[in-house]
């Protein structure tokens, strides 16, 4: 039998991969990373002590031999419950992960899952104070070395920045993907300090988890008695987060400040549609620990399963990093560029389900001293110019019903939910646009509005979004951001705005890196609203931009020697191209009616609570969330947000469900949350709790 090239080639690539060698998509040569060669012995349920007596609960993955051959521990720390919310996504996880030789030890946050205690916060002390013994015990186990890590996207990656910032000796290294270290400003709270929706439908959701009940099979007789216990031992949280509109000291307990207390090795992971963006470059400048970052195209996922794509074959970098900080195995990951980022050409709506096109780039060190910042003036004519005008006060606009085309912080359906083509605000917000680009420009980092106005009221907000303009019309956002004018920088205090008394404040935009063709035109879009994702002004402002002194800082990467080709993926079965992809084949989520001037824009979006089956654990699960969000354009008052949360899970003989509700509003002086917990066991309803609360605007 005669063998080909192709069949000597794919024999060369397996053994290659046996000995430990690939090729990522993002490098010119291969790099070394443990290969998959081990079983996996799995420990179903394990109880770690506390010292205040709490036991966690714990499901345990292990290569087979690790008895005999220590191996390094990466630890999962989340409220998901690892019993039924999150296992498949355990055993995924573990089935890459564990092979190459390390333990996952999957925990469930205390008052969550199995575990024990109460649980009446996200990331409340008790929780960051368990870290420690936890790491220790981990430690401290016949099958691990003694060097653990932790690894989580979204809430376990702010978990594992806490521990990190708590100098935990057998904490080595952590891997942070789609969080954050400063819950404050790029979680579900603020956006440039300016309240946003995100916290009533968060709130909602994370109340619904923290009142799961555990499951009888682990826990024994006792369950009911400890969903009672969680159940009422809930406050009012979106209440309790609407008292902390500014940084204080319950913000301090919970975000990092002092960025030279993480001393273990931090990989941190962006994603260019997702809200936690800005957390990769932040961290790569002000921590002085080893660390790397990676940003891709991608939303709210790890990027071996990133949407909108390309994906990349994140189970070989990932092992790399543990195989250098947890096994000793020096493969290199250490001398390799701080950051690489992905230049897009192009947003998601412009070639989704299709991968958006473009390459990896690659920088030392960040921030990068290649790249510069371009700054282009706001001029009275609505240009965007390289010299400065003269000074001239321009009225920015302030209905309400602006910024549709952005209709969720951080989307996670991408047909449906990621930002759309942006002529719709444009016409409603004051633009300032240049003249057709000369060469294709990268664009990398976060662009800043340097920013000079005048209000008549205490309370101004702004948002920012820059575009791209193609040649046949359509604007394509590359960026955006708000902020709360009366704020100082940090946001540590409300500093009443001078009416008539002309002030400047910096708007930092989200990070981005993308190209903009030849031809093309940039676009600054200004208005007071970002609706539906930041809160109104408690009155109606009359607030000006001076064009002159205002401006934008674009930082501008120049064509590098270190360029990193990517190869785009094949599509599979799974992604069909859209028939109009990019314009026309979306339905939008905003709907308005009524006269111009007074129309009301509404958004409302239901999925069911249906049943699931998990096999596993014999048992049958589900959720349902529902939204119902509107507004008038002419009254800032008017915004209404609606959040329902519900699950359920049951076995034979055995049924437990939970529903969540909360609604604000607000008026010129207060927020008015109403918020409701109800809880059924085989049909009777076993517990109910309903909370009214009118919460003082700080500032906001």
């Amino acid at each position: 039998m005669k063998s080909s090239r192709r069949d000597f080639i794919r024999s060369a690539a397996a053994a290659a991969a046996v000995a430990g060698w690939y090729r990522p998509a993002w490098s010119a040569t291969p790099v070394r990373a443990p290969a998959p060669v081990h079983g996996i012995r799995t420990i179903e349920n394990e109880w770690i002590p506390m010292p205040d007596g709490v036991r966690l609960a714990a499901r345990i993955f292990m290569p087979e031999g690790a008895l005999e051959a220590p191996v390094g521990a990466v630890l999962e720390y989340l409220p998901y419950s690892k019993r039924k919310g999150y296992r498949r996504v355990d055993d995924r996880t573990a089935s890459w992960l564990v092979p190459r030789g390390f333990a996952l030890v999957r925990v469930d946050v205390r008052g969550t899952g199995e575990s024990g205690g109460i649980i009446q916060n996200e990331y409340d002390l008790p929780e960051q104070a368990d870290a420690a013994p936890l790491i220790r015990w981990i430690s401290r186990q016949p099958w691990c070395n003694g060097k653990v890590g932790m690894r989580g996207i979204s809430y376990g990656s702010i978990n594992s920045f806490q521990a990190a910032a708590k100098g935990i000796p057998e904490l080595q290294a952590i891997v942070a993907s789609m969080g954050t270290e400063n819950g404050y400003t790029d979680d579900v709270h603020t956006l440039g300090g300016c309240v946003i929706n995100e916290k009533v439908v968060w709130g909602t959701i994370w109340k619904q988890i923290m009142i799961s009940p555990p499951d009888p099979e682990l826990v024994g007789e006792r369950w009911r008695e400890i969903w009672l216990e969680r159940l009422r031992a809930q406050v009012p949280l979106v209440s309790e987060w609407m008292r902390h509109q500014l940084v204080d000291q319950y913000w301090r307990d919970r975000i990092l400040t002092d960025y030279s207390k993480v001393k273990c090795a931090v990989y941190v992971i962006g994603g260019q549609t997702d809200s936690y963006i800005n957390t990769v470059p932040r961290t790569l400048e002000r921590l002085s620990c080893p660390r790397k970052g990676i940003v891709g195209p991608w939303g709210h996922d790890w990027p071996n399963e990133g949407d909108p794509g390309p994906s990349i074959d994140w189970a070989v970098e990932e092992s790399r990093w543990w195989d250098y900080w947890l096994n000793g195995n020096d493969n290199g990951i250490m001398s390799e560029p701080m950051l690489r980022t992905y230049v897009a050409d192009g947003m998601v709506r412009q070639h989704h389900p299709n991968d958006i096109p473009g390459r990896w780039v690659a920088e030392e060190r960040w921030p990068s001293p290649s790249i510069q910042t371009r700054r282009l003036y706001a001029s009275p004519g609505n240009a965007l110019q390289a010299s400065a005008p003269a000074p001239a006060r321009l009225a920015v606009p302030g209905e309400l019903a602006i910024g549709t085309a952005i209709p969720l912080l951080s989307p996670i359906d991408m047909a449906q939910q990621a930002p759309t083509e942006q002529s719709v605000d444009d016409r409603l917000s004051l633009v300032f646009e240049s003249a057709p680009l000369e060469s294709d420009i990268d664009i990398v980092g976060r662009p800043v509005l340097r920013l000079s106005f005048v209000a008549d009221k205490p309370i101004a907000k702004l948002a920012v979004r820059l575009n791209e303009v193609a040649p046949d019309g359509r604007s394509w956002l590359l960026t955006y951001g708000a902020r709360n004018l009366a704020h100082n920088s940090d946001h540590t205090a409300y500093v009443p705005i001078v009416p008539g008394r002309e002030q400047a404040q910096d708007v930092p935009l989200n990070y981005i890196s993308r190209r903009v063709r030849k031809g093309w035109r940039l676009r600054l879009s200004i208005s007071q609203s970002q609706w539906p994702i930041v809160w109104p002004v408690p009155e109606a402002v009359a607030l000006q931009l001076v064009a002159g002194p205002t401006a934008i800082d674009i930082p501008v990467r120049p064509t590098p020697s270190r360029e990193l080709p990517m190869p785009i993926r094949t599509l599979g079965d799974d992604k069909k191209p859209a028939a109009n992809p990019g314009h026309d084949g979306f339905e939008p989520i905003v709907k308005f009616e009524g006269p111009a001037g007074s129309r009301r824009a509404s958004f409302a979006s239901a999925s069911p609570l249906e049943l699931s089956p998990l096999a596993a654990i014999r048992m049958r699960i589900g959720s349902g969330l529902s939204v119902e969000a509107s507004i008038r354009e002419d009254e800032v008052n008017s915004y209404r947000i609606a959040f329902t949360s519900e699950n359920a899970a049951e076995r034979d003989g055995w049924k437990a469900a939970a529903k969540v509700a909360t609604t604000m509003t607000s008026t010129p002086t207060h927020f008015v949350v109403e918020e409701s917990i109800e809880a059924w066991h085989d049909g009777e309803k076993i517990h109910e709790a309903r909370w009214s609360n009118r919460i003082r605007r700080d500032g906001n």
